[in-house]
């Protein structure tokens, strides 16, 4: 028999995060072993590395919503499911490695977590190359443009924590550790013009 996935579900109902733990575990393919009311007990008591975070969205920071990989601290490769009781953009789903329904049986539910690991896996393996995403060229003509972490935070909407983790991820994917490289690096991009400054 394989290794169990070890899960950790945040999620501010009682009850829909106990109902919830039941029907993860129903096969015994996955283990749910912290359960968190809130992304600040989440932080506060994180211990061990899950497999699979499932997450309400709505926990996140409505800046933050979109992307929830800056905001867990995780290993790299977590796989990360959204429990969606409501209908979110497409923009924001894509973020996540998958999700789960309000009306989900048990069946549908270890599908879709089976699913997410695979997507997740195929992710990361994307992520290892060095193209930057929208929000990352985004980001970059920002900085680019000499706007500060709080001026970029500001302008899209993100904490300053997220901007700093998309700097961090600019940086790593480009080779390029200083301003004025990221700069030339825009310019020779078309990312920015010259006319710009």
């Amino acid at each position: 028999m394989s290794a169990k996935h070890k899960v950790t579900i945040i999620e501010p109902s009682e009850i829909v995060s106990a109902g919830l733990k039941q029907l993860v575990e129903y096969r015994g393919n996955f283990h749910v072993a912290k359960i968190f009311k809130s992304l600040q007990d989440y932080s506060e008591n994180l211990n061990g590395n899950p497999d699979i975070i499932l997450i309400n969205p709505s926990v996140l920071n409505t800046g933050d919503i979109n992307d929830p990989r800056n905001i867990l601290t995780t290993k790299d490769n977590v796989t990360i499911v959204a429990i969606c009781y409501l209908a979110y953009n497409e923009e924001t789903m894509r973020n996540y490695d998958g999700s789960i329904g309000m009306f989900c049986t048990q069946e549908q539910i270890e599908k879709k977590l089976q699913s997410a690991l695979k997507t997740s896996s195929d992710k990361e393996q994307d992520d290892n190359s060095n193209e930057l995403s929208a929000r990352e060229c985004e980001i970059l003509t920002a900085v680019a443009k000499g706007k500060t972490n709080k001026e970029i935070a500001d302008e899209f909407n993100l904490s300053i924590h997220t901007v700093i983790s998309h700097r961090k991820n600019i940086s790593h994917k480009l080779g390029i550790n200083s301003i004025a490289g990221l700069t030339i690096y825009a310019v020779m991009n078309k990312l920015l013009d010259v006319e710009d400054f």
